[in-house]
């Protein structure tokens, strides 16, 4: 049986990150048979956010580094030694086959020093290297450590071209299901819009209600309905935004939610106005449920998956009016937002749970 260690921050909020660790983690154990466990560095004694398979072992290591400074403060790099001592003991005494670690987290930069043999390390990386130009020191110290991995697990072929190392492999993301359904026809459900994101500068949600607040003014009857936890500095620049155009009644704040896909249902669009994204799980959420996306062209994940005006709608970057005309064209064309629903179907088919789980399986794991 193989042996496969996760090493992550925390698994206690709502995340990216922490959804794809508990879906991979349970699919290796429940279907794949494998000894999985998963260590943590910052838990603090929190309930797990996602429900683990009954053979998954999650441990808190309890290192809890100083998020308020650099990895590389003197406090932090103290830390550090106590996870590496922490890390050694448990893998010598395990013995893992390999270890991925699925965070960036300071153990990220002495992993693959600590041990080699017949234990296999791994890197996922959950962000685009699109505009990390600046080969300073630290980035320089970055790529050596990464070309002494065993692998570097990206999302698609367009992040693989930004690595120097030739240990990259293309795993994408999965859907979180074993199937995709299209429960209704687009066109009979309400008219709603949503985002389901994470109130953050690096979303442009002020871009997305300035859209918004000029669509409103030819369509006044749809609505746009904003998922994510709520409460932070950015929220509240959002939502004094929202006051400023008046559009308290057709912007709605929905808070977080556990339902993604019951979400997604009760929708006909889902928006992304990002500066960059990665590989963002949510469009190939709202594929899966036949919800086609408009977003903007942004690196580097969006253009990835969507194939426009096929399955959904790429808006180029930084261009609202464009942004506005397309959304005129879905509520005005209830056919086409058919269409593109019907397709997107078919392109979530592509993103399978088992597919993708079956891909690290030869590529990573049968070697």
């Amino acid at each position: 049986m193989k042996k496969i260690i996760i090493l992550v921050d925390q698994m206690h909020s709502h995340g990216g990150i922490e959804k794809l660790v508990a879906i991979k983690a349970n699919y290796w154990s429940a279907v794949f048979g494998y000894n999985v466990t998963i260590l943590s560095t910052e838990q603090g004694g929190k309930p797990l956010i996602y429900e683990l398979d009954k053979a998954v072992v999650f441990q808190d290591l309890a290192i809890d580094f100083d998020r308020s400074k650099s990895y590389f403060s003197f406090g932090n790099v103290l830390k550090l030694l106590k996870n590496v001592l922490k890390i050694q003991q448990y893998l010598f005494s395990q013995k893992p086959d390999f270890v991925l670690v699925a965070s960036h987290i300071p153990i990220t930069y002495v992993l693959p020093f600590l041990f080699k043999g017949r234990t296999k390390t791994i890197k996922e990386f959950h962000y685009t290297k699109y505009a990390d130009t600046n080969i300073g020191l630290k980035n320089k110290l970055l790529i050596f450590v990464e070309a002494r991995y065993d692998y570097l697990a990206v999302l698609s072929e367009e992040e693989q071209r930004y690595y120097f190392s030739k240990n990259t492999v293309v795993l994408p993301n999965p859907i979180a299901t074993d199937a995709v359904v299209s429960s209704s026809l687009l066109s009979t459900r309400p008219n709603v819009a949503v985002a389901i994101v994470r109130f953050a500068a690096v979303k442009q949600l002020e871009v997305m209600v300035s859209i918004w607040s000029q669509f409103h003014q030819k369509q006044p009857d749809w609505q746009l309905h904003l998922y994510g936890a709520i409460g932070n500095d950015y929220y509240q620049k959002i939502l004094s935004l929202v006051q400023e155009l008046r559009l308290e009644n057709v912007v709605l704040f929905k808070g977080q939610t556990q339902d993604v896909s019951g979400v997604l249902e009760q929708a006909k669009v889902l928006l992304l106005t990002s500066v960059q994204e990665c590989f963002p799980m949510v469009i190939l959420e709202a594929n899966s449920v036949g919800v086609p996306v408009v977003s903007y062209d942004s690196p580097t994940g969006p253009r990835n998956i969507i194939h426009h005006e096929k399955d959904g709608l790429l808006v180029p970057y930084g261009d609202e009016q464009a942004f506005v005309h397309q959304l005129e064209s879905l509520a005005v064309n209830p056919e086409l937002l058919n269409t593109l629903g019907k397709h997107a179907v078919d392109t979530a088919r592509n993103y399978l749970l088992p597919k993708v789980m079956n891909l690290w399986n030869t590529t990573i794991f049968a070697k």
